[in-house]
């Protein structure tokens, strides 16, 4: 497992184009491999919001965690960070060259453009996941739909949207509104 985790978390932080939220479908592709379910991907997902630094990095030591204990999470966390390792100091030294060359703003922009695509897929099938009762990714039944789960994201939406708050703000408060609906 040690090998399988070290090479995915590798693929991810070399392939993974376009920032954190970008990669997401990739890294659901791949730890869907290790038998992750969309549930818990968006379990992930949530502690992501919640946890202080990159994607990534919180979703490859989550993940390590999960399936192998704190040594797979160092290893899963290390190998997703080698690729910034070899890229930040490249891109440093050809800096003035890469931000000249037409091509490669021309495919930049269309890398951009992808990772809105792949952006949006991830956060439907979570979105899918967490609205549903069954927690099945598709399809949804209108009978089956969890509307306060549906409430919250939609508030939450219209809040960052109109008003441009903090996403800090709106988590803790998804995650108030959450906790008192329990209670209730």
């Amino acid at each position: 497992m040690t090998i399988k985790i070290l090479v995915t978390f590798l693929k991810i932080g070399f392939l993974g184009f376009g920032g954190g939220y970008a990669m997401l479908s990739l890294i659901f592709e791949e730890v869907s491999k290790f038998g992750m379910t969309v549930s818990e991907f968006a379990d992930l997902n949530a502690i992501d919001a919640i946890i202080p630094g990159p994607i990534a990095i919180n979703s490859a030591t989550y993940v390590g965690q999960y399936y192998g204990g704190f040594l797979m999470a160092l290893v899963a966390t290390l190998a997703v960070s080698v690729a910034s390792f070899v890229f930040v100091p490249l891109f440093m030294r050809f800096e003035k060259r890469i931000l000249n060359n037409k091509v490669l703003k021309n495919m930049l922009s269309g890398i951009k453009s992808a990772s809105i695509g792949l952006i949006f897929a991830v956060a439907l099938s979570i979105f899918k996941t967490v609205v549903s009762k069954n927690q099945q990714a598709i399809p949804i039944q209108f009978s089956n739909i969890d509307w306060i789960s549906l409430s919250i994201a939609g508030l939450a939406f219209i809040i960052q949207m109109r008003f441009n708050i903090n996403p800090v703000f709106i988590i803790l408060l998804a995650g108030l509104i959450g906790g008192l609906v329990y209670l209730i």
